[in-house]
């Protein structure tokens, strides 16, 4: 073993002898003990440590160490010589530079792309001048000591009631959610009719609490006159062209809020970071017209979203504060009969998007997914600091001459790193110009994925500023490391061509970091591909393939449109390619009719549960083919089976029915209704498999208007539903005809789920691409250092297979490496997720095994292209100067 002079003692010298000196005296010194070890060790050391103590002299001493007045290692020249070398160095090395720019480009763009996506996310609602005094009332029921999950939606009467018993509140603001067909008859030409379902209803007070901009009209009084309504600037141009809709008349029909209503303003269409959605907005005043409203002393039906707006100044605490008092005095006493109270909350505007996990709310982003964007960002950024970092050090020996001349003409330490720190600057700052150019080009597919416009402010600072730092960490964090190796080599060493190899074992660990990182985002974008594929192709328990869905009348009375729907049902199954009918008042995936508190008949009150409620007709059933478990189905020929209600399975349980058979002829109490239990059906995912099975009741009647489900053959469906519009149209004449095919419909439920499956698998790819520019860098110099090796090893009948196998090696060995650490967070975070779904996939072996193959696949693929070029070498080419 190599003779080594006493640790202490040569760090020690290193540390007061002058860098000009060092390589000098320390390479004599050591010299000198390795001669004097052979004879006695103990002596060695002593005799070491004495030499050094010897060079305690001023001419050898940093401290003494004198420059002249005019040096200063950033002069302004200086700096514009190491710029010019550092252009020179990307112009001789120019594979390498392009790998390193390319890689620092694709991973600043990427961090860029993400920051916006993360920024729009977390920017909601942002917009509106009062935002910070603005809240909407969630309300949490507690029965018998048990919370239930809060919901979004509200009497009618809290509003008034907080504006009145709360000092704080200065508006109230309620909304509630419509669908009807709005029609527009102009002077000359057909009339215009389209199904709506973003109509919001809404207080007078709405534009004065929320701020969008108007293109015609003025906002804060548009919604005073009752029959007053706005509309956004598309459903302005769907209706009226290139028309001036204000002062025009158009008519709601099919829904609570029939009638002529003026157009009085025309807003800007909804930013893309507002929790609301609205086409169409009309004041509150006509639906409290309506018979429900009238018969209701406000506090009965919660179906509508209160919001306030709190006084300038005013302490949210202390409103907080006084809401458990408001909450006995106004709510408890309308639940007492339940064992049940209630409990409000006020939830900040700015807050709505990032708080999913309530009832009936708006589309919603767990923050975690936010913070995991987050995370990625930052490990596809390390990945091309590491590339850089691994490329650098790679080529520390192809440099090591040049630093050892410089410093045998005196070149000091410093100034190397300065010189290695200005070509960092250099490259980072070609990358970051790059990384922004790709991020432009780049940020509208991100939008088509999302389905919002992305777009970058470049007269925002806050994006100068993220480039700036983003600059500066990465020159420095990607070129501190690589200048100190650079730096720090002995010119005794480097003359005689000896290699150092500190920076071996810390160029493996980066690459299996970046292994590492490259496998958790392979892996977690399949998990998400295999669970979003495993929910659609999941049997719904119910026939979900070739379900024609079509919007019912809307501009007809409902008995008129019964008895239209009966001649329509029995024409539409003379068509060709038309299996069954059936009408409903929801479908699958659509929600349903009523939220009713459900409980068995001769059971305390306080033993009441939600139960869905959808009424169909009799063909409903049969047409979306869902299994009896016991009972029959509804027939319209026999009163009391009209009259009665089937279940599912999960009502068993719920209303503690017993068996199936045991259930059928109870009696279930929904709201002031009883009705008779005569079929259970078979479970069925009516809604996401995020949710498991709730008690559903279906209610019947002859015919429900508001959708018309129809089952088409698999054959020639274009002509099928041709004919149907055809029909329709014939027999309801002025109809908007629009239907939907159920699966799509239903499928759009997993929107979110796919856009995070898509934006993953799009920063997946990206980090993977980064990954593999440095291995093939890394790959390509590593072979070129061993270009002789390979040559002695062909010289002496090594095959070019078994030559590809050796040097392919070492990057197979850091795969497994990684492939060892990434699986358990993989299936750590993989387990987590799918714990959110109550119908997931299973982590079977492939998951885990499948992105390791492709993962070294690819890394095999990248290295083995360089390899093999260096293995094909003529050997006499390499060796002809040895």
């Amino acid at each position: 073993m190599k003779a080594r002079p006493p640790r202490p003692v040569l760090n020690f010298l290193r540390w007061f002898c002058r860098e000009d000196y060092l390589d000098e005296v320390e390479g004599d010194l050591v010299e000198l003990f390795e001669k004097q070890h052979r004879h006695s060790p103990a002596a060695a050391r002593w005799k070491f440590a004495g030499n050094v103590i010897c060079y305690l002299r001023p001419e050898y001493m940093k401290v003494f160490q004198s420059r002249p007045s005019s040096y200063t290692a950033l002069s302004m020249t200086m700096i514009q010589n190491y710029i010019k070398l550092a252009f020179r160095n990307l112009r001789k090395r120019t594979a390498f530079s392009i790998i390193n720019i390319t890689g620092l480009a694709l991973g600043v763009c990427t961090c860029l792309i993400i920051l916006n996506y993360i920024d729009f996310e977390t920017s909601y609602d942002n917009f509106h001048t009062h935002a910070s005094d603005l809240y909407r009332i969630n309300r949490t029921l507690i029965q018998n000591g048990e919370r239930k999950i809060p919901h979004v939606m509200t009497t009618y009467g809290l509003g008034p009631a907080l504006e009145t018993d709360l000092p704080e509140v200065k508006h109230y603001i309620r909304t509630h959610e419509e669908e009807a067909v709005l029609q527009y008859q102009p002077e000359a030409g057909e009339a215009k009719a389209f199904h709506e379902n973003k109509l919001l209803i809404a207080d007078s007070t709405f534009f004065q609490a929320f701020t969008f901009k108007s293109l015609a009209g003025n906002l804060p009084s548009a919604l005073n006159d009752p029959n007053s309504m706005v509309l956004t600037q598309t459903a302005a141009r769907k209706y009226f062209g290139s028309e001036n809709p204000l002062g025009k008349t158009v008519t709601l029909s099919g829904g609570r809020m029939n009638g002529d209503y003026s157009i009085t303003a025309v807003m800007e269409d909804i930013p893309g970071n507002s929790h609301f959605g609205f086409d169409i907005l009309v004041p509150m005043h006509n639906i409290f017209l309506t018979k429900q409203y009238q018969q209701d002393d406000g506090w009965g039906w919660n179906n509508f979203t209160t919001y306030i707006q709190l006084n300038e100044g005013a302490s949210v605490q202390r409103a907080e504060q006084k809401l458990p008092d408001f909450c006995q005095r106004r709510l408890d006493p309308k639940w007492k009969d339940i064992n049940g109270r209630m409990e409000l909350k006020l939830q900040p505007l700015q807050n709505i998007h990032l708080q999913p996990g309530l009832r009936v709310n708006v589309e919603t982003v767990n923050p975690g997914t936010i913070y995991f964007f987050g995370v990625i960002a930052g490990f596809i950024l390390f990945i091309a600091w590491i590339n850089y970092i691994n490329l650098s050090t790679a080529r520390a020996m192809e440099r090591a001459r040049e630093v050892g001349i410089k410093k045998a003409i005196g070149a000091f330490r410093s100034e190397l790193i300065v010189q290695f720190l200005c070509e960092s600057v250099v490259i980072n700052f070609i990358g970051i110009v790059l990384a922004v150019s790709l991020a432009v080009l780049l940020l509208p597919s991100l939008s088509n994925i999302t389905g919002h416009e992305l777009a970058f402010n470049f007269a925002d600072i806050r994006l100068w500023f993220v480039l700036a730092g983003l600059f500066f960490i990465g020159t420095f964090a990607s070129g501190i490391y690589p200048a100190l190796v650079l730096s720090s080599f002995k010119i005794t060493k480097v003359m005689k061509g000896q290699s150092d190899r500190r920076g071996f074992s810390l160029r493996k660990a980066l690459v299996v970091f970046q292994f590492v990182a490259s496998l958790i985002l392979i892996a977690g974008t399949l998990v998400v591909y295999r669970q979003i594929h495993f929910m659609q192709a999941q049997d719904k328990g119910l026939q979900m393939d070739q379900m024609l869905v079509v919007a019912g009348p809307g501009t007809i009375k409902w008995k008129v449109a019964q008895q239209k729907l009966a001649i329509f049902k029995e024409e539409a199954l003379k068509i060709n390619g038309v299996k069954e009918v059936a009408t409903s008042g929801a479908i699958p995936g659509g929600g349903h009719n009523w939220g009713a508190d459900v409980r068995k008949s001769g059971a305390a009150v306080t033993e009441n549960k939600l139960g869905s409620v959808v009424w169909v007709d009799p063909d409903f059933i049969p047409t979306y083919n869902i299994p009896f478990v016991a009972g029959k189905n509804f027939d319209s020929s026999i009163r009391s089976d009209m009259e009665g209600v089937i279940i599912n399975e999960a009502s068993l349980d719920a209303y503690n029915l017993g068996t199936a058979e045991q259930a059928l002829h109870e009696q279930l109490v929904m709201g002031e209704d009883t009705a008779t239990i005569i079929g259970i059906l078979k479970n069925y995912n009516w809604s996401s498999l995020k949710t498991d099975y709730v008690p559903f009741l279906f209610r019947a009647d002859t015919i429900i208007p508001p959708k018309i489900s129809i089952h088409l053959q698999a054959q020639n469906i274009p002509a099928a539903v041709d004919a149907i519009g055809k029909l329709y149209k014939e027999l309801i004449p002025g109809e908007p005809f629009e239907y939907t095919f159920l699966d799509d419909s239903f499928n759009a439920q997993y929107k979110s789920d796919q856009q995070f499956g898509n934006i993953f698998g799009m920063f997946a790819s990206l980090a993977v691409a980064i990954s593999c520019l440095g291995l093939w860098g890394l790959a390509s110099f590593t072979t070129a250092q061993r270009l002789k090796e390979i040559g002695v090893r062909k010289v002496l009948g090594a095959s070019v297979s078994s030559i590809v196998i050796l040097l392919s090696g070492q990057f197979m060995r850091l795969v497994l490496i990684a492939a060892v650490i990434a699986l358990p967070v993989v299936w750590y975070g993989s387990d987590t997720w799918l714990h959110s779904f109550a119908f997931r996939i299973g982590l079977g072996l492939d998951l885990f095994l499948l992105p390791v193959v492709v993962l070294t696949l690819i890394a095999l693929l990248t290295v083995s292209i360089q390899v093999f070029k260096g293995a094909i070498t003529n050997p006499a080419k390499v060796l002809r100067s040895e």
